[in-house]
């Protein structure tokens, strides 16, 4: 049975809104969840309490759709760090449809948080890996298309064993693609995905 008087030493803002500061209790003492709405881009979580959390402590920050509960590990405040900023994961942004999220706080061992920010700082790394690399086959097969589409093909000569066909392209026609992958990137933000 949690008292639903005791609340985690922490405030929440959510750019937009007011500061969060009331929790739902789920353990004593040790776990409380809140629901934030649609998921921002960022928040910022901070330390509220002038005594220190107890030594060896820290709070695990955790986010999941309030759709299915799988809370996903974000981040950390500490006697150390008092205060983040937060980058909410892609999982939980969506354009089309906004993801409703709750935040989870949940008092742990800092040796375990540290495995928790090791891993986590692999797996961004990753993902940022894996944006850049469809982003950039986004933008070739973007480039490809649109030099095929207007370009003159020249064909290679019968008797030169080594020659290739050739696109002859006005340096005017690249400009325009760019001019357009940038006009469609400002007004389509789900272009890219």
């Amino acid at each position: 049975m949690c008292d639903t008087g005791v609340q985690p030493p922490l405030a929440v803002v959510v750019p937009g809104s007011p500061v969060i500061t009331q929790f739902q209790c789920i353990v004593e003492g040790t776990n409380w969840i809140v629901p934030l709405g649609f998921a921002p881009e960022s928040i910022v979580v901070f330390l509220t309490f002038p005594t220190l959390l107890n030594p060896g402590t820290a709070l695990g920050i955790y986010l999941a759709r309030e759709d299915d509960r799988a809370f996903a590990y974000v981040g950390h405040l500490s006697n150390t760090a008092p205060s983040a900023i937060l980058r909410v994961p892609s999982t939980f942004i969506n354009i089309d449809s906004p993801v409703r999220v709750l935040l989870g706080v949940s008092t742990e061992r800092e040796v375990d948080i540290a495995n928790l920010d090791d891993a986590t700082k692999q797996q961004q790394e990753q993902d940022r890996a894996a944006t850049k690399l469809a982003l950039s086959e986004r933008l070739a097969e973007d480039l490809y298309n649109f030099v095929t589409s207007y370009g003159r093909v020249v064909p290679a000569e019968q008797n030169d064993g080594k020659s290739e066909e050739a696109v002859f392209l006005p340096m005017s026609f690249v400009d325009r693609w760019r001019e357009r992958v940038m006009k469609r990137m400002r007004k389509e933000l789900a272009f890219w995905s």
